[in-house]
């Protein structure tokens, strides 16, 4: 166990040995196997905890309760549909476990226009780091796709999903101030976790971990889209006898002009590894921490050189000519055009749910037949508008 060095009330950043062999010799192995997943360290990056840099401070939030003691702000009529950890060791494409709140209408989904699937990948770990969310309220619709990467990612995208959605559904703003309830939520939720993992008790760090997060809340005609990271929302509107895809989100890369300007200017950089694919975030000089995402929830050492947990947000009306809202996390998005993605739903569309397994299934053969043993976790939901 290192020294710790000057970091914020409560929040330990001492690197372990596990971590420290993670960053070292085995990740050039891994690096190879993994060139197109999130974050992975550079090789032998020879990090001491004296150089790694203080992490960003943030006010403790002693006031949020646990997802668990939440509950989904437990309402009679709303029903919460959100992943579960396995019991064990899970096989490829095998479904993510899911739990349910309130009256189980799994078996009515389809009559409710809304699908999903969150398969596990093929990597070298065995966990599946996706999770997701899905609220069905009288007043509103909200889904939730989350992207955990790092070690501890599916630790923190299992945290991150069961909160968020009630801090932005519960906030004092909503659903007046929708704009309001999800910018506060998505931060919130990241001083949350920043709470949480400082306790004694909690098995789990962010320091180099943490997941993307894009929202979505149907109220009325309103839809509402909040994000950070790479898990894309696109939408299908009506051409006449087509459907066109419309990307709705940008994808936060780390080479993206107006976030590597951020990163640039909070001394970090952004470069592409050797046999890489995705630019990465390093700080200046150093070989970490290796993310090739410029905006998530978690993530401690990134978040002091220019990486934030603030949301895009887009607001539209939804018109006549919409019919479908699909969101993915990136194991759908790296091989497949949006328009690919919204073909394969159309063709399905009269069983949504079918159309959400196709979608995920199209996703996996995609990776096979470029990459044969590593799949990214995929994870859809498709929505009926």
């Amino acid at each position: 166990m290192g020294v710790c060095f000057n970091k914020p009330k409560g929040m330990t950043f001492a690197l372990t040995s596990e971590v420290k062999e993670n960053l070292s010799d085995g990740a050039k192995t891994t690096r190879k196997q993994n060139v197109r997943l999130s974050v992975v360290a550079s090789s032998n990056p020879q990090i001491s905890d004296e150089d790694l840099p203080e992490p960003a401070r943030t006010d403790a939030i002693e006031n949020i309760k646990t997802p668990a003691e939440i509950q989904c702000h437990k309402v009679e009529s709303r029903i919460k549909i959100e992943g579960a950890p396995p019991n064990g060791h899970q096989q490829g494409f095998e479904d993510k476990k899911h739990t349910v709140e309130g009256i189980n209408v799994i078996s009515e989904l389809n009559s409710l226009g809304i699908g999903f699937a969150c398969k596990k990948g093929l990597k070298p770990d065995q966990f599946n780091q996706d999770d997701f969310s899905i609220i069905i309220d009288p007043d509103f619709k909200f889904f939730g796709v989350f992207d955990g990467h790092g070690t501890n990612g599916h630790h923190i995208s299992k945290y991150v999903h069961s909160l968020l959605p009630d801090l932005i559904t519960t906030h004092e703003s909503f659903p007046e101030n929708l704009q309001e309830a999800i910018n506060d939520g998505f931060v919130k939720t990241h001083q949350a976790l920043y709470s949480q993992c400082s306790k004694p008790e909690t098995e789990y760090d962010c320091r180099f971990s943490g997941t993307t997060a894009t929202t979505a809340i149907i109220k009325n005609n309103q839809l509402m889209i909040g994000h950070v990271g790479d898990s894309r929302a696109i939408l299908g509107i009506k051409k006449g006898n087509c459907c066109e895809a419309r990307r709705i989100t940008t994808d936060h890369k780390a080479n993206l002009p107006s976030e590597m300007d951020r990163i640039i200017a909070s001394n970090g950089e952004v470069r592409k590894l050797p046999d890489d694919y995705p630019h990465r975030i390093f700080v200046k000089g150093k070989e970490y921490p290796g993310l090739s995402t410029s905006r998530t929830i978690g993530d401690a050492v990134a978040q002091t050189i220019g990486v934030i947990p603030i949301p895009e947000i887009h607001e539209l009306e939804i018109a006549e000519d919409f019919e479908l809202l699909v969101m993915c996390s990136d194991g759908v998005w790296e091989f497949m055009s949006d328009q690919e993605a919204i073909d394969i739903v159309k063709k399905y569309e009269k069983n949504i749910q079918q159309a959400a397994n196709k979608l995920a299934s199209f996703a996996w053969t995609k990776w096979i037949d470029h990459e044969e043993e590593v799949v990214d976790d995929i994870t859809v939901i498709v929505v009926r508008l």
